[in-house]
């Protein structure tokens, strides 16, 4: 097979991770024949760009050697760096992606004449500075015009890190806006740590890996340019909102950071520097988790790492700030789960840390002294899942999948269906005759006690079967009941809502003891 058919099949898990304009090669291959306009369209309605890759690589499959070979050429006219890239490790007999360090690029090339027409413009915060950056004379290349930058000046710096790492705006040589994030050579476990973490984590969640060159002082990693930060995002763009607006946005961007958080303990992975400035937004508004310098794989099984104390100050665990005078700290997912924790209170109250200002925090954490802000407060399911995972004993923390699961992040469609659910099991229906186990775990939900009298004070509702106990049980039921046969009357009154607040988080964990959910 020829060099460029064997490159498209060898490099196919890098090439799905590196690509980051696929449309244009689909383009050709359509062009000339080779993908079908539903097989086009398919591809186009992908959300990322590593999920186009692998629609257009099930269709190259399909067509054979000769779109095969198309790709590579159409793929090596928009982006010769990265096929270059390929070929080097490809011709030694590698994949890139075991490659052990980063390699500088040594072929001669000369910078693209037209940088400024071949820009895809995808940002919306950095059009303008990009626009000056292609114009800048004092412009820069680094990877032998790979990737251009400036770092004569602040105007380009967006970002800045411990130990020299600044993060600038560029662009690479194929168009794509980036941010890159420049290293001292001292750094370089830290990179290669960073780039192999991003090949794992490939998520709508995660900042992504674009690219990498070493230079002769610095390395310069290429990752997905976002519009903000976390902190930026609060105080430059959701002060123009009303509160109820910006509780919308906030809860979101709460749940996409525990989304990102399981994306890393799905991979066996922990992160270890959790904390606002790590949490980054997209053009689309979404919450990527970024920075993994520090985070470590958990290898064959394993559950803790002991590593040297890492992260920082104020957004560590307690277990960790107990042992800090260890030469080890045990890091696992569950140090994770706390300080995931305080952030999810940090966006939640709009930037109050749970454990108080900075001078007290490390006190505050290693002693378990939290205090939850007024909005969290004043919101039972809120109040809920902060709690759940800000307990100083690991072992009392929620994991990440009951986190992402909680029902504070529960749309109506997802109430809806739990109640259908859980109110047709059969231990519900059999109220009247319910073993003991069951009895002795509802007398411990005793908030329920007197539903039936505030659910005769809502107007259009009939009055509860009176053969229904009169505990969560009977609440459960008749609930699934209104649902079923009376919907309307059900939403209009949106009564677990406000009669009920903690209805959910009760039946959810009775669901979950009793075994009648996964």
């Amino acid at each position: 097979m020829d060099i460029d058919c064997s490159l498209v099949d060898r490099e196919r898990a890098e090439l799905i991770q590196r690509v980051s304009l696929v449309m244009p090669v689909a383009d050709v291959l359509k062009s000339k024949g080779m993908l079908s306009n539903e097989a086009f369209s398919e591809i186009a309605a992908e959300k990322t760009p590593q999920a186009q890759m692998r629609a257009l690589y099930r269709h190259l499959d399909c067509g054979g050697h000769a779109a095969k070979t198309t790709f590579y050429h159409a793929l090596k006219d928009q982006n010769r760096f990265l096929i270059e890239d390929l070929e080097r490790t490809f011709k030694n007999g590698e994949t890139s992606h075991n490659r052990q360090e980063p390699s500088e690029i040594s072929v001669e090339v000369e910078e693209p004449q037209n940088l400024e027409t071949i820009w895809h413009k995808s940002s919306e915060k950095w059009q303008r500075d990009l626009t000056d950056l292609l114009k800048d004379s004092d412009r820069q290349s680094v990877g032998n015009g790979k990737l251009f930058l400036c770092t004569k000046t602040n105007k380009y710096k967006i970002g800045a890190g411990a130990d020299g790492t600044i993060v600038y705006l560029g662009i690479k040589a194929d168009g794509t806006e980036v941010a890159i994030k420049r290293m001292v050579k001292a750094n370089n476990e830290q990179l290669k740590n960073e780039i192999s973490h991003l090949r794992l984590l490939e998520s709508k969640y995660i900042v992504r890996y674009v690219d990498f060159v070493e230079g002769e002082d610095f390395n310069y990693l290429a990752l997905q340019l976002c519009e903000y930060d976390l902190e930026k995002y609060r105080k430059e763009k959701l002060h123009e909102k009303g509160e109820e607006d910006k509780m919308k946005v906030l809860k979101k961007l709460a749940r996409e950071v525990l989304l990102g958080l399981q994306v890393v303990h799905d991979a066996g992975m922990i992160h270890r520097d959790i904390k606002p400035n790590n949490v980054l937004i997209d053009v689309e508004g979404k919450a990527r988790l970024a920075d993994f310098g520090i985070s470590r794989i958990l290898d064959g099984g394993e559950s803790t790492r002991c590593t040297s104390r890492v992260g920082t100050e104020g957004w560590e665990a307690a277990e960790i700030l107990e042992n800090e005078e260890e030469k080890k700290c045990a890091y696992n997912k569950k140090t994770d789960i706390q300080v995931a924790g305080m952030l999810l209170h940090y966006i939640l109250s709009d930037g109050f840390h749970p454990f108080g200002k900075h001078i007290f925090r490390m006190a505050n954490i290693a002693n378990g002294k939290y205090s939850l802000h007024e909005k969290i407060e004043k919101d039972v399911e809120a109040k809920d899942l902060i709690e759940g995972m800000l307990p100083k004993d690991p072992e009392k923390r929620l994991k990440i999948e009951e986190a992402v699961d909680h029902p504070y992040f529960w749309d109506d469609h997802r109430r809806n269906a739990f109640l259908r659910d859980v109110g047709d099991v059969e231990a519900v229906q059999r109220f009247r005759n319910v073993d003991k186990s069951i009895a002795e775990v509802v007398a411990t939900y005793t908030t329920f006690s007197g539903w039936k009298s505030k659910i005769s004070e809502v107007p259009q509702i009939k009055p509860p079967d009176k053969n229904l106990p009169d505990d969560l049980l009977g609440l459960l039921r008749h609930l699934r009941n209104l649902l079923v046969h009376n919907k309307k009357a059900f939403d209009d009154n949106n009564m677990f809502k406000d009669l009920f607040p903690d209805f959910f988080i009760s039946a959810h964990k009775l669901a979950k003891t009793m075994g009648w959910i996964a």
